[in-house]
């Protein structure tokens, strides 16, 4: 039962919280009425500036309830797009999809049994996350209940697959996020594998242009995240800056919010869609940030098959059969009518069958298939839970080593004593040492497949017939074949921890952490230009460092440094260029000759740095974008110091000379840059925010500041496509003719729906908490809503917004409040 909601806004402070007290009053003409019956749910929602929800109940599934509501109210078409998506029934609603993308989803995710699973399961998740799974599905299917179709925003108005979910389809839905590293990148792959001797209807299966594998964090994710110590910090208490790089469009958004049950949680950050628990934040004690694991969530398996035989394979010179079963989903023809439509789908011992085209298919020889670490994580809404009601640091690494559950990234913590902690204890494959050093061997050249998988896709690709490359049971671990969570990589630290995407190597400098599987990460390799910038403003110290004279960092010199803009690439190498570059006009180029002599003028007087007004940007980033990551990252033609592990930092630098004889390169690089530009039709002196926009809000461009890859910068925005949202549940970007692809430089500049999302700068005080954050796509994901772009254009002007924690500065701010109560 639903009771009537008194929804008012709230424009003072004086007001605030009286929703409670006309809502509970009384008349004189009631005496003798039976009391009514108290509520499973009663929650209060109060959203203050730039549509903060700030949600208190009475116990754990209110708050759940409450979080259900107000996500419902920011994101309902996502949600309900990706519960369509882990039931297996887009096609149902919505057709075959695109190149039969949306087909293929169905059979991927219901071969994946997640559901099912779910169905299975839920009863053994603890009492607490099963009342918040019940709350959170009751809160969202309110929102519904009360909102017409027609009036749903855009672009779900009117659908009739915006339908009530279950804790069931929420619990499904968590699994799904699990997998975000490993099955989600191979979803269609599963969906794609078919025997080549096959007979039967291959309807649903999409198309082979469709099917892409993108490992994320080597693609279009990533993140800095800093811990700061009570060496490193002026206050002596510990410090958190949070910069995930994640897209701007579809369900890997995050969505901000504040938690509160009296006596139980108390926490604040950002969340995962449709996930009732905080990933990235902060509650009294601790806080934390995360950014994606360089280590593997699942292994590739090449399988040989039986000549004659293309569903049997070789193990250990046996044959094994594949498994299979039949998957029926629900197709919508595009003549209204619905039909089943049946696939056979595969498996080996080690799990799914996968076809990748034009790298890997299904032949007569041979097939992949490969084995998922999360497809058995049962914990990670535990995880997430335990860690939002943590009251120390000791507690907080307690529930890592009791749950086992964070499913991609790398954690960097501190606490208001000033102490601060790393792990990369992400579910990582145990390999017999034997198997390790094999598949080193393989991917370093040895095997051209193995090599090509691991430099096209960061994924390891082992031999499937050889038993020795099978996990390795170990005590402690928290499933089967695991790497147990006392052998994880971990760090404690006084002064600070970081990550920005390579391994767990150099957390900190100071005390690298060796001798761990290379399936975390590798260790004495060359390091990315933004873990070596990050790693520079960290270490960094005296006038003009980022935290100043005194080397300790205050909070506005955190906030400073994280949208500093500056660039590695151009730091280590941009003083050499101009001097090779300057005094030269036209360079041979292809068929032409080309006038560098402006692009050389510009980056001399570039201020080095990627925000809106700089002139000189887009001619540096499309000359470092003329080399490849790995040239980038320790080239020997590009460097004249090349790296040294033992100054992995500061090496490799200096710009290798110019050749005896000939043209030179960096000229050369410089007319390409040029020539890109003008193909793309941008000025040579266009400042950056002119050219690099956010085409956000229909018909208004959004200047965007921030560097990509090729740039070195710590602030990354770009172009992503990793989403599995449809474009029925996410109002997406412009589309656009790419000119170069690894600047993302398209006609017109740089379009950006991906990169710096949520950014948080705080530190714990003596008496409390102070923060200040962004989230860069804003709040709401409906184009009506005042915060659908709002917070998109402080980003552009880099103005940080305070971050309301305690009830005293809530209940000051205006706020609009609701008051919900139900079973």
């Amino acid at each position: 039962m639903l009771r009537r909601t008194r929804s008012t806004r709230w424009q003072f402070s004086l007001l605030a919280g009286t929703s409670l007290l006309f809502s509970s009053a009384c008349g004189d003409d009631d005496e003798g009425t039976p009391p009514a019956p108290t509520p499973t749910y009663e929650a209060t929602i109060r959203r203050t500036a730039h549509g903060v929800p700030h949600i208190t109940g009475k116990d754990m599934g209110s708050v759940a309830y409450g979080n259900g509501y107000a996500f419902a109210q920011d994101h309902v078409c996502i949600l309900a797009d990706q519960i369509l998506k882990v039931r297996g029934e887009r096609a149902r609603f919505l057709g075959m999809g695109p190149g039969s993308t949306y087909a293929g989803s169905d059979f991927a995710y219901r071969s994946l049994g997640l559901h099912a699973r779910a169905t299975e399961r839920i009863s053994t998740q603890p009492a607490t996350l099963q009342a918040m799974l019940k709350g959170y599905a009751a809160g969202f299917n309110r929102y519904i209940e009360e909102t017409p179709k027609e009036q749903l925003p855009a672009p779900c108005t009117g659908a009739r697959w915006v339908r009530p979910i279950s804790d069931v389809d929420l619990l499904a839905y968590a699994y799904s996020v699990a997998l975000t590293g490993s099955s989600y990148q191979v979803a269609l792959a599963l969906a794609a594998a078919t025997p080549p001797d096959v007979t039967a209807t291959t309807l649903g299966t999409p198309d082979r242009d469709h099917v892409k594998v993108q490992r994320p964090e080597l693609h279009q994710v990533g993140s800095n995240g800093w811990a700061i110590g009570r060496d490193r910090s002026a206050t002596g208490h510990g410090m958190v800056v949070a910069n995930p790089h994640f897209p701007w469009e579809g369900e890997l958004k995050l969505w901000e919010s504040h938690l509160t049950v009296p006596g139980e949680l108390d926490i604040y950050g950002v969340g995962l869609l449709g996930v009732p628990a905080i990933l990235i934040g902060f509650n009294n004690d601790v806080a934390w940030t995360h950014t994606f694991s360089s280590g593997q969530r699942m292994t590739l398996y090449g399988l040989r098959l039986v000549p004659g035989k293309p569903t049997s394979y070789y193990y250990d010179n046996e044959e094994r059969e594949m498994t299979w079963k039949d998957v029926t989903i629900l197709v919508l023809l595009d003549n209204g009518t619905l039909v089943n439509v049946t696939r056979r789908m595969y498996s080996s011992h080690y799990g799914p069958i996968i076809s990748i085209p034009d790298t890997a298919e299904w032949t007569e020889q041979s097939v992949l298939t490969y084995r998922d670490a999360n497809l058995e994580n049962d914990t990670l809404l535990a995880q997430f839970l335990g860690m939002n009601q943590a009251r120390s640091l000791d507690d907080f690494k307690a529930v890592y080593a009791r749950e086992q559950g964070i499913p991609w990234v790398n954690t960097m913590a501190a606490d208001r004593a000033g102490n601060t902690w790393y792990t990369d204890a992400t579910p990582t494959p145990n390999l017999s040492q034997a198997a390790l050093t094999t598949w080193n061997i393989a991917r370093q050249g040895a095997d051209l497949a193995t090599t090509a998988i691991w430099q096209q896709m960061g994924l390891v690709l082992l031999d499937g017939s050889n038993s020795q490359n099978e996990w390795q049971d170990e005590p402690g671990a928290r499933s089967p074949g695991l790497v147990p969570f006392s052998k994880v990589p971990k760090l404690d630290r006084t002064d600070f921890v970081f990550n920005a995407n390579d391994s767990y190597w150099l957390t900190n400098p100071a005390a690298p952490l060796k001798g761990f599987s290379p399936l975390h990460g590798l260790e004495d390799v060359p390091q990315t230009p933004r873990t070596r910038l990050n790693a520079v403003m960290l270490t960094e110290q005296g006038e003009g460092g980022a935290s100043g004279a005194d080397g300790l960092f205050t909070r506005t010199e955190l906030q400073d440094a994280i949208l500093s803009n500056r660039g590695m690439i151009a730091e280590l190498l941009i003083d050499d260029v101009v001097a090779r570059c300057t005094g030269h006009t036209t360079v041979p180029y292809g068929t032409d000759t080309v006038d560098i002599s402006q692009a050389c003028s510009l980056i001399a007087q570039w201020d080095r740095r990627y925000d809106v007004d700089s002139v000189g940007a887009i001619v540096w980033r499309e000359f470092a974008g003329t080399f490849t990551m790995g040239e980038l990252q320790a080239s020997p033609a590009l460097y004249a110091t090349p790296f040294d592990a033992a100054d992995p930092i500061a090496t490799p630098h200096t710009l290798a000379p110019a050749p005896a004889q000939g043209t030179d390169p960096v000229l050369t690089k410089l007319a390409q840059a040029v020539t890109a530009l003008t193909r793309a039709g941008l000025a040579l002196d266009l400042p950056l925010g002119e050219a690099q926009f956010t085409p956000r809000v229909s018909g208004e461009r959004i200047p965007i500041h921030g560097g990509g890859n090729y740039d070195g910068a710590a602030n990354i925005v770009g172009f992503g496509t990793l989403k599995s949202t449809t474009p029925n549940a996410e109002v997406g970007s412009a589309t656009r003719t790419v000119v170069n692809g690894r600047t993302a430089l398209a006609n017109g500049g740089y379009v950006i729906n991906n990169g710096s999302s949520f950014i948080m700068a705080m530190e714990f005080t003596p008496t409390g908490v102070q923060a200040s954050a962004l989230l860069t796509y804003s709040e709401s994901s409906n184009p009506a809503s005042p915060y659908y772009a709002d917070q998109t254009r402080l980003f552009s002007q880099k103005q940080w917004r305070p971050i309301l924690f305690t009830s005293e500065e809530i209940a000051a701010a205006p706020a609009e409040q609701i008051t919900l109560t139900g079973d």
